[in-house]
């Protein structure tokens, strides 16, 4: 099973349907649905999540699509040791930092960010969700070759 960490950015991508990576934040939200995985998101990007969408959507449908949200992610417990292990991936944004940190807690595989510059000195895997989408596809296309390629030496 493979774990994602999605930033904030992402997270607000598949529900505001006019951002730029809209369309790849509902790829990745397909993939989730489609393949073992395990979403994880940061406690304080909650927060974030809602007053945004409280301007856009209302609060009604905001506190829906939350709860919605915290049935499909897990949130790592964070508090004081989290956010000092932060201080340890700072290159610049404390936020991207705290973000890495709860990453780290989730036992994340990658890190899915449309914003990579703060992620420098993370130590687990940064990708945009188009990165990631591109190296599915990659590695797909190539086991279907592996598979077609040995079934043709076993038919010959």
């Amino acid at each position: 099973m493979i774990r994602l960490f999605l930033d904030t950015n992402v997270i607000l991508d598949l529900i505001i349907s006019d951002r730029d990576g809209h369309q790849s934040a509902l790829a990745l939200e397909n993939f989730a649905n489609t393949h073992p995985c395990k979403l994880s998101c940061a406690w304080h990007s909650l927060s974030i999540i809602e007053y945004i969408g409280r301007k856009r959507f209302g609060s009604e449908a905001i506190h829906l699509l939350l709860r919605n949200l915290l049935d499909a992610f897990t949130v790592p417990s964070a508090g004081t040791d989290e956010a000092k292990q932060a201080f340890n991936y700072l290159a610049g944004d404390f936020e991207d930092a705290l973000q890495i940190s709860a990453a780290v807690a989730s036992k994340a595989d990658h890190i899915l960010t449309n914003d990579a510059s703060g992620f420098t000195k993370s130590p687990i895997s940064v990708l945009s969700p188009k990165e990631f989408l591109f190296i599915l596809k990659s590695a797909v296309q190539t086991k279907i070759f592996t598979a077609e390629t040995q079934r043709s030496q076993r038919d010959r």
